[in-house]
């Protein structure tokens, strides 16, 4: 009975610790396009590593065939060095379109600029406050991308008109004929998501709250504090704009429990 017990307790120690990548899957139906869309999100990386040369996600990535790869924030670090970084765009960036917005650590590096540059010589779009629209079978998707509040200086009055400046520069770009998505780091700016011109919102940064209990989405969250509403899963904002926030990809020197780092697939689909 005690030797059961005691596999019994370390079974579970070791599927809540499990940091293997799994694949988190969701559909959006639309009316406004004609084909299937497959997006791939990648958020929170913080240049880990996953296999030699990244081959776990790349070899991941590849299976999932997505039209179109979108990174939300913290792919680099401020503390880690960004080999991880460049490894996993030196090979994405070549097969798929992708495009990037940045997280709180980049901005944070001290360097940021230099950092948006890195990733942009990949061949990668990085997005700061403006979009472009691209063809997908006889589809249309607008993809639009904001700097992480942290760019302009945080949360202070200043700084979020600034932010919500770039948020409006997109607006204006968006076509209400065709699906327009949105790329922010922050989850946790739904109110400005939900009075939006966007169908849906991609984000990450609060890492599926880093612990995850049951009937608890996650524990704590930056920027949310305890009990954060929007940790990670799909959200329904209003009649017309859908947010999804990634449990992310970062590993850390405290186990995340529960709660293994994620990719995230996308299927937007006709509803016609």
């Amino acid at each position: 009975m005690i030797f059961a017990s005691i596999t019994l307790l370390l079974v579970l120690a070791i599927a809540a610790c499990w940091q293997g990548v799994v694949l988190r899957k969701y559909t959006v139906e639309t009316d406004k396009i004609s084909n299937p869309i497959r997006v791939v999100q990648l958020s929170d990386l913080h240049s880990s590593f996953y296999g030699r040369q990244q081959q776990r996600l790349i070899q991941k990535i590849e299976r999932i065939k997505p039209d179109v790869i979108v990174l939300t924030g913290d792919i680099a670090d401020d503390v880690v060095e960004h080999d991880g970084t460049k490894v996993l765009l030196s090979q994405i960036a070549t097969e798929y379109p992708c495009f990037y917005v940045s997280g709180n650590h980049e901005t944070w590096c001290g360097n940021p600029e230099e950092v948006y540059e890195m990733i942009a010589s990949y061949g990668v779009t990085v997005l700061r406050g403006d979009g472009v629209t691209i063809n997908i079978g006889e589809s249309r998707l607008g993809i639009y991308g904001v700097d992480d509040p942290d760019s302009f200086g945080g949360y202070h009055d200043g700084a979020v008109d600034a932010w919500k400046a770039q948020l409006s520069s997109c607006e204006e770009q968006t076509d209400v004929d065709m699906f327009n998505l949105l790329l922010s780091h922050r989850p946790e700016l739904v109110d400005e998501y939900a009075d939006s011109a966007f169908d849906l919102v991609l984000s990450g940064h609060a890492h599926g709250g880093h612990v995850r209990l049951p009937f608890i989405n996650g524990l704590w969250a930056p920027n949310q504090g305890w009990f954060p509403q929007y940790a990670g899963g799909q959200y329904t904002l209003n009649d017309d704009t859908t947010l999804i926030v990634s449990r992310g990809l970062a590993k850390s020197r405290i186990p995340r429990v529960f709660n293994p780092p994620e990719l995230v697939v996308v299927d937007l689909v006709s509803n016609a």
